[in-house]
């Protein structure tokens, strides 16, 4: 399984997503019943998040796994890697993240107009539009 923050590990928290993880860095959300967590819905508040998914869930074949335990990095003000959506705005240095409108568990460029959710972290690094992969920010 990949890592997905650069980070101190003693701030990851073990739930079961219910969701299958491709990817570390998805946004993650409370789940269905204690314990559970799922990818943000698009558009979710910086009020509902739980935190970003440590890891993905893939199994030897390299196939996600939903219904499966992924460590979630709870700890806000810290150095993460979060999952970009796939159709992302140009990025900048210093620019604002919300969850995407509209793929569930990823971050995209907040800049008023497409994007208008609630800021949950600062780029740390600069993105190309259309980029997708992950992108280094500081979780707020």
């Amino acid at each position: 399984m990949a890592v997905g923050c650069v980070i101190n590990d003693a701030n990851v928290v073990p739930f079961v997503t219910e969701d299958a993880l491709d990817s570390p860095g998805y946004v993650m959300v409370a789940g269905s019943a204690e314990g559970k967590v799922k990818k943000a819905p698009a558009g979710s508040s910086k009020e509902s998040i739980i935190g970003v998914a440590y890891m993905d869930t893939k199994d030897m074949e390299g196939n996600a796994q939903s219904n499966v335990a992924v460590g979630v990095f709870v700890k806000r003000g810290a150095v993460v890697y979060l999952k970009l959506a796939p159709d992302n705005q140009a990025v900048s240095y210093g620019a604002p993240l919300c969850v995407d409108s509209t793929t569930d568990g990823t971050v995209d460029y907040r800049d008023g107009t497409n994007e208008t959710g609630d800021v949950i972290a600062i780029a740390l690094e600069d993105k190309d539009a259309n980029d997708g992969g992950l992108i280094k920010a500081l979780l707020l």
